[in-house]
């Protein structure tokens, strides 16, 4: 019996644990890393042409995104903020063609631009907000132009 409740201590800690630090607010730090990439993950289309975009476009948007959320990653921002630029990149990444991209780009980036809904200016710094705003309203071009153009599946 003393091995079950044992067992079951540490379960609830461990499942609890990685809850709390994923559901964190933003540190400054994180915020301005989380901020800047996702500005220029926006970058990439102009609003005024969307349908211009090509495989080059989305190639550089990621790079380089593992490394800094594994620094920003526990107990420095919130898990939305690390799904979201996730998912956006997998549809990125699919669209440039990389090998580990997303095969219905659409799909990983509509994911992605709803995990930004939790983008308020209640727990997140205005930095975030106005980021969050800004990948928004590209993810919307990027996927009108990507549902005209039959380009949801790679």
């Amino acid at each position: 019996m003393q091995k079950h409740y044992l067992f079951g201590l540490l379960a609830s800690a461990l499942v609890a644990a990685p809850a709390q630090a994923g559901d964190s607010a933003f540190t400054p730090d994180a915020a301005t890393t989380w901020s800047a990439r996702t500005v220029r993950m926006a970058s990439i289309v102009n609003l005024a042409d969307p349908q211009a975009l090509t495989k080059n476009d989305f190639k550089g948007a990621c790079d380089g995104l593992t490394g800094e959320q594994m620094k920003h990653e526990y107990g420095k921002e919130p898990r939305w903020a690390l799904s979201s630029q996730l998912n956006i990149c997998s549809a990125f990444d699919g669209w440039a063609g990389k090998m580990m991209g997303s095969k219905s780009p659409c799909k990983s980036l509509e994911k992605g631009l709803k995990d930004l809904d939790n983008a308020t200016a209640e727990p997140a710094p205005p930095e975030v907000v106005s980021a969050a705003q800004a990948m928004r309203a590209s993810g919307n071009a990027i996927l009108q132009s990507g549902h005209s153009n039959k380009a949801c599946k790679v």
